[in-house]
């Protein structure tokens, strides 16, 4: 295994955090959300083809600042800033399968302790089914399944939330190409590959035969990876028991952080909650109407996280100011109409509520000035 695969083995569990600015062109409405590790592979891809992290941050309708946030997978992109980002690649990068290639330039880090839990697993089985286990820690808008039979194996991965682009479902695909090369070396592992979509205009025959090695059926109905069933005994070169007992420590720790978040649930609700708030105060039922569920459940499910929705709103406001602050360009006046204030004054009491200290004191103290 080179260097750029492996993490130290005492790396440590990520900070946690939410993030998810702006809407996007899928709609804030969508739910379902990507790690930032995840979405990493994207920006990754679009930084090779000469388009900046920021820059592409602004295309999805996130705010480039995301990029100093802890890179860890608590830290949730909603699917449609994903999914917008993706297609925004198409015609930045001039490139009609933006999904495909960067899902083929996939690293383990992309999906951070999870990766290295799937990559130094002895057999090929045990690394699809840690995936499955942890699959969640990197994106919840699809869901993976391995399935055996006398006749033969196959991986699926069902949309969660709705229909995803042709760029996600290939880019997800050729990410298992990847890991594949990584477990068993060089040589194709797919049988047959099937796609949902439609492919492509102008069919691209080569690029699909590069990444993937085998036959591609488009319009299938289904995304499905057909393999030879006795390719699941095999060994991985990459496997590592000390490694994979530190990273699969800190990923179930990761996971129970996430499902005691209501799966998910709670995050999406900051999520929608930041995203919306430019528009002035967010009611309880926009929120639960978001995530599909009536407002008592919502209420119940933040009761049973100890909060109140007073409690996750303020929560929400005060990330996005303390985060905001650090950038002298934003006034105060332009910060308060950002987190849905009626007026400045109105912004500067909640911010002092929290934090005991006015917003102008806490900026100048945080650019190093003492505070007049």
């Amino acid at each position: 295994m080179t260097g750029d695969l492996m993490p130290r083995a005492n790396a440590a569990p990520p900070a946690a955090a939410v993030t998810d600015i702006a809407s996007a062109a899928y709609g804030v409405q969508t739910p379902g959300t990507v790690s930032l590790p995840y979405l990493r592979t994207v920006l990754d891809y679009g930084e090779a083809a000469g388009i900046t992290p920021a820059d592409q941050l602004v295309l999805a309708g996130l705010d480039p600042a995301l990029l100093d946030s802890a890179a860890g997978p608590a830290t949730r992109i909603g699917v449609a800033h994903y999914l917008t980002l993706l297609d925004a690649l198409e015609r930045a990068a001039g490139d009609p399968l933006a999904g495909l290639h960067a899902g083929a330039a996939f690293r383990p880090r992309h999906y951070a302790e999870m990766g290295y839990v799937v990559l130094t697993t002895p057999t090929l089985r045990e690394a699809i089914l840690q995936g499955i286990r942890y699959e969640v820690l990197a994106n919840d808008i699809g869901r993976t399944r391995l399935h055996e039979t006398p006749q033969g194996a196959w991986m699926t991965w069902e949309a969660q939330h709705g229909p995803l682009s042709r760029h996600a479902h290939e880019l997800h695909m050729a990410t298992w190409i990847c890991f594949s090369r990584w477990l068993l070396g060089e040589g194709f592992f797919a049988e047959r590959i099937e796609f949902p979509h439609a492919p492509p205009p102008g069919g691209h025959t080569g690029d699909y035969a590069q990444v993937f090695g085998c036959p591609v059926a488009f319009n299938a109905g289904r995304h499905a990876m057909h393999i030879d069933p006795a390719l699941l005994a095999r060994p991985s070169m990459q496997a590592d028991a000390q490694m994979q007992t530190q990273m699969t420590r800190i990923a179930q720790a990761q996971l129970r952080a996430l499902e005691a978040d209501g799966a998910g649930e709670i995050a999406q609700a900051r999520a929608f909650i930041s995203a919306a708030l430019h528009r002035g105060e967010v009611p309880i039922a926009a929120v639960a109407a978001h995530l599909r569920l009536p407002v008592r459940t919502l209420q119940r499910r933040l009761q049973a996280q100890g909060l109140n929705y007073s409690a996750l709103v303020d929560g929400v406001r005060r990330t996005q100011a303390e985060h905001h602050l650090a950038d002298p360009a934003i006034s105060l006046a332009q910060l308060a109409m950002l987190l849905g204030f009626s007026e400045q004054s109105a912004f500067s009491h909640a911010f002092k509520r929290w934090t005991q200290e006015t917003p102008n004191a806490w900026r100048k103290r945080l650019l190093g000035r003492a505070p007049g």
